[in-house]
């Protein structure tokens, strides 16, 4: 006796397949430069990384890895911005632990 699986509707096969997609390029680059971005950055810098890998092909005569390519991009012509973490309801920073105070300030 086989089991009845339900078919899914064809906006939640499209929305899976959309969302894998965008997430590879994401994925891709946190594999292969080891730099975070979220999906528009990503969606961004991925086009950008492939044209960079082509000029360093031409530049040095030979195919360079797609691996490379993304760490030469993200280390030399376009460096991650740092993130700046706040606090959602904008209170004072926790106090600073006493191994990171100076020795004259430590209680």
């Amino acid at each position: 006796m086989e089991a009845f699986m339900p078919t899914p509707s064809v906006s939640f096969v499209v929305k899976e397949v959309v969302s894998r997609y965008l997430n590879s390029r994401r994925r891709a680059i946190r594999r292969l430069a080891g730099v975070k971005l979220s999906e528009s950055e990503a969606q961004a810098a991925w086009p950008r990384v492939l044209e960079h890998k082509w000029y360093l092909g031409e530049r040095l005569g030979r195919d360079v890895g797609l691996r490379v390519a993304a760490v030469d991009y993200f280390e030399n012509i376009e460096p991650p911005r740092p993130r700046v973490l706040r606090r959602a309801n904008g209170g004072a920073l926790p106090p600073r632990l006493p191994m990171m105070m100076p020795f004259g300030e430590r209680p």
